[in-house]
């Protein structure tokens, strides 16, 4: 039996409501390596997304780097990274050529004939041979020219066409030269497959059914391993067994409350695989909070560490709103403090209000608007009141007068005038 770790979608470097992650990043890393040190995996499969830009800092490569090696010290068979559509094809060419043909962590920059790379035949622990057919992710724009189908420059299918030859190409790979009683058959990618539920932090382009595939597309292996939607989760349906692993830290509040993990998978030559998940505890985790101050107050002791977005609900404008949540909150880290206040807001019109208008003027649109986004400062009323005053104006064709400014008193003006000529003249 071999024992394959599978992780993804690390995306170091990632912010979160301009958070650094880093120091979350560096728990979990760290639990991934002790759960390693613990299940003793033959080989490591990350698929795709280790970084979060094709332009990673320093720092996120040094701390990819260390966490590799870490892993690359326990599998024998070592650890494969597959690029995602956040990582850059150039820069794993360049970890290649600087790691060396014979290491044993293998950056797979594209998807490849299954002779110059597309396949992987690595031996686990037993003597069982594992044959990895990697797929990266294929950008749509990247789909002419490449070698992979031959004739490339006339290939003027979909891009879900192309997915599926080159998965045809791959399937073809593993079959040459199987050995059913010693070898055990993996397919690894960074891609959608149709009926995955996603998280809602995954760009929105890269999982539409255009860069997809189907479950019926996917090469007869003993079991595929997925990166690229960040809800951990089996592949939809039983016709193939896998998982996407998963993003291991929540990437941000479109992944509040899933648990993350690694997924462990124990496969045996010509037997059913065995799937597990092993949960990641560390990091902080993300908390979100909609209610007035006195609600906040009932459930502060329970927050923690956690990266914290509050919005708090109130009546009239709240004084040091902010520092108000930071007292209750004091091991939290605040993204964002909101206040949600009733008196910058105007009730929306009814059905019953807008029929009653034959043509919207514009204080009614502005009164529309007041009552959706509120007011920065000050009264919804006051700001409408000024509004229709400038709009009077405009219709009169006169100078817009405002009561408050009876309220202006400036002694430089003989008899303490405070009409805008009187003012015009004393300037």
């Amino acid at each position: 039996m071999a024992t394959i770790l599978h992780t993804s979608d690390t995306h170091l470097d990632v912010l979160t409501y301009n958070e650094s992650r880093a120091p979350d990043h560096d728990e979990v890393l760290a639990e991934t390596v002790e759960i390693a040190r613990q299940v003793k995996p033959d080989l490591v499969l990350h698929t795709g997304d280790l970084f979060h830009s094709v332009r990673p800092s320093t720092e996120a490569m040094q701390r990819a780097f260390a966490w590799l090696q870490e892993l690359e010290a326990i599998a024998p068979a070592g650890v494969i990274v597959e690029c995602g559509n956040h990582d850059s094809p150039n820069l794993f060419r360049l970890f290649t050529k600087i790691l060396g043909e014979d290491s044993r962590i293998r950056f797979i920059d594209k998807a490849r004939l299954p002779r110059d790379g597309g396949i992987l035949d690595l031996a686990a622990r037993n003597g069982e041979r594992l044959r990895v057919a990697s797929l990266p992710f294929v950008h749509a724009n990247r789909v002419l020219g490449e070698e992979i189908l031959g004739d490339a420059g006339r290939w003027t299918g979909s891009y879900a066409d192309y997915i599926h030859r080159v998965e045809e190409v791959l399937a073809g790979g593993l079959k040459e030269g199987y050995d059913p009683p010693h070898d055990v058959l993996i397919f690894a990618a960074h891609l959608h497959v149709a009926g995955a539920k996603f998280s809602r932090s995954e760009r929105p382009l890269h999982i539409s059914e255009i860069y997809g595939t189907t479950l019926e597309a996917l090469p007869v292996v003993n079991f595929a391993a997925f990166g690229h939607i960040h809800r951990p989760q089996p592949l939809p349906g039983t016709l193939v067994t896998g998982e996407y692993a998963g993003s291991p830290i929540p990437i941000d509040f479109g992944e509040e409350g899933e648990e993350k993990s690694v997924v462990i998978y124990e496969a045996t030559p010509q037997a059913p695989t065995k799937v597990s998940r092993v949960p990641l505890r560390r990091g902080r985790p993300l908390w979100r909070f909609t209610g007035t101050l006195d609600e906040l107050r009932t459930c502060a002791s329970s927050v923690g560490k956690a990266l914290a977005l509050v919005i708090v609900r109130t009546t009239e404008p709240a004084v040091d709103l902010s520092d108000h949540v930071r007292e209750l909150l004091p091991a939290a880290t605040l993204l964002q403090v909101v206040e949600e206040c009733s008196s910058r807001k105007l009730q929306a019109l009814t059905r019953a209000d807008a029929a009653a208008t034959e043509e919207l003027d514009f204080t009614t649109m502005f009164a529309e608007f007041l009552s959706q986004r509120g007011t920065r400062v000050g009264s919804a009323d006051r700001v409408l009141k000024a509004f229709k005053t400038l709009v009077e104006a405009v219709g009169d064709e006169g100078p817009p007068t405002f009561a408050e400014e009876t309220l202006l008193v400036d002694s430089t003006v003989d008899g303490g005038s405070t009409s805008p000529e009187a003012l015009g003249a004393a300037s």
